[in-house]
């Protein structure tokens, strides 16, 4: 196990000293390097598939700077979006995760300027900030405004640099279904002030941290600290947060297609409604357990003494939250058992613990529908459906908070192409993807 955040760190630090060898240079010549070819072989190393494409993406992103900004010296930066794998919701209780950074990420086009931060986002303009006067704002909880002032105020209360800056980000991980796109977001922001302030010199367990503080205190979305990890360190990860001030990382060498399956996240396409209240009732209801026992969180409560007790514990909180006590009693249990699975290479038995985690979450987390929703039933009905079509040849779990937004389906890749065109028949054109892991984490490219 590489512990705490040290094997993130050393990968990203030999990623920033590549970069920085580099010269500074002006968009414009960057564009110039990416029609000749000579950032191809930067690029391969993150994506596995489609270069033609991602050049395309590159190209246009730093045009869009030029158009915003104009022809400025720039670095480039990526960083990727995440998948659970195992894990659900466990990480609040500094449980156990499996989880790893995948290849759909966001890239940003940035300059330094004096005092003020201005971020253009897929072409929305984000107000600008005044960095010398950063404050939380309740009017702006649950905006891209509030995490950048969270990033920039936690930085600056950890006496890092912090200062103006201009950014152009391109963003291909979709919003609000559960891999990552907030996480990314706040990572993104502190991995530009690293480097454009620090030398890259901020350890990656301090912009998780601070990422974390951003989106629970200035952007007031109450997660645990598995998204940011998984962006900022990347690879396929089990990560223990036992000790949440710094977790351990242990990274698995994982090829699924070892195995002739292949990894698709399937947007349920729900018409997002407030889900806060949801998902906010997950942790507080397994506190009321832990603290039916006098401890903080469920990972300071044994198991058997959970299970001793769970008559007087239904009767004291009720029936829903020993339920989700239970799911993460197993829940931590299968996150062991699915990693020792994946280094054996025994997909069969690994397939069934994704199984046993996603009934767990259906039965007893249940994060699958938000409260009172009877008509529309998208991820559940992903779930069954997919269940349905595949058969022996897949197997299906809720992807992340839940309530809205993904699943991942493991799909026997001699039925990849039948599965998506069903997905989309039932949910749309464009919503099953397949799903590429990635080793980096966040990174400077440029």
């Amino acid at each position: 196990s590489f512990g705490g955040f040290e094997f993130g760190y050393i990968f990203v630090s030999a990623q920033r000293r590549r970069g920085e060898m580099e010269e500074i240079m002006k968009a414009s010549d960057v564009m110039k390097r990416l029609s000749s070819g000579e950032m191809i072989s930067i690029l391969k190393e993150i994506y596995s598939e489609k270069l033609d494409e991602q050049i395309l993406r590159y190209k246009d992103a730093i045009q869009s700077f030029i158009d915003y900004f104009g022809d400025q010296d720039i670095m480039i930066i990526s960083v990727p979006g995440k998948c659970e794998i195992g894990g659900n919701h466990t990480d609040h209780q500094r449980g156990r995760v499996l989880a790893s950074a995948i290849q759909l990420d966001s890239i940003a086009i940035i300059a330094k300027q004096e005092r003020y931060a201005k971020v253009i986002y897929n072409e929305m303009s984000i107000n600008e900030i005044d960095t010398e006067n950063i404050k939380y704002n309740e009017a702006k909880k649950g905006t891209m405004e509030s995490l950048i002032n969270g990033v920039l105020f936690g930085l600056n209360q950890k006496n890092y640099h912090i200062g103006g800056f201009n950014a152009y980000i391109e963003c291909s991980i979709p919003r609000n279904v559960g891999l990552g796109s907030s996480a990314n977001f706040d990572i993104m922001i502190g991995t530009i002030i690293n480097h454009l302030y620090n030398e890259g010199q901020i350890e990656n367990k301090y912009l998780v941290q601070i990422g974390r503080f951003a989106t629970n205190t200035f952007y007031c979305k109450p997660s645990g600290l598995m998204n940011e990890c998984v962006c900022c360190v990347g690879g396929f990860i089990k990560v223990d947060f036992k000790d949440f001030n710094s977790p351990d990382i242990y990274k698995l060498n994982i090829d699924f297609s070892n195995f002739d399956y292949t990894l698709c996240s399937v947007n349920s396409n729900l018409i997002r409604s407030d889900t806060t209240a949801d998902y906010d009732a997950v942790p507080a209801e397994m506190i009321k357990v832990a603290h039916f026992f006098k401890k903080d969180v469920l990972r300071e409560v044994s198991y058997d003494e959970f299970m001793k007790n769970y008559r007087i514990v239904r009767a004291r909180v009720g029936d829903r939250p020993a339920l989700r006590a239970l799911h993460f009693f197993k829940e931590e249990e299968r996150v062991l058992k699915q990693s020792e699975a994946l280094e054996r290479g025994d997909f069969d038995t690994f397939f069934k613990l994704v199984r046993e985690s996603g009934n767990s979450a259906f039965k007893a987390l249940q994060n699958i529908y938000p409260q009172g929703s009877t008509r529309c039933q998208n991820v559940g009905t992903a779930i069954v459906l997919s269940e349905n079509f595949l058969g022996d040849d897949g197997v299906v779990k809720v992807n992340g908070g839940g309530f809205s937004g993904t699943i991942l389906a493991f799909v026997k890749t001699s039925r990849l192409k039948d599965y998506v065109a069903y997905m989309d028949s039932i949910l749309g054109k464009g919503s099953c993807h397949v799903i590429h892991t990635r080793e980096q984490g966040a990174i400077r490219l440029l």
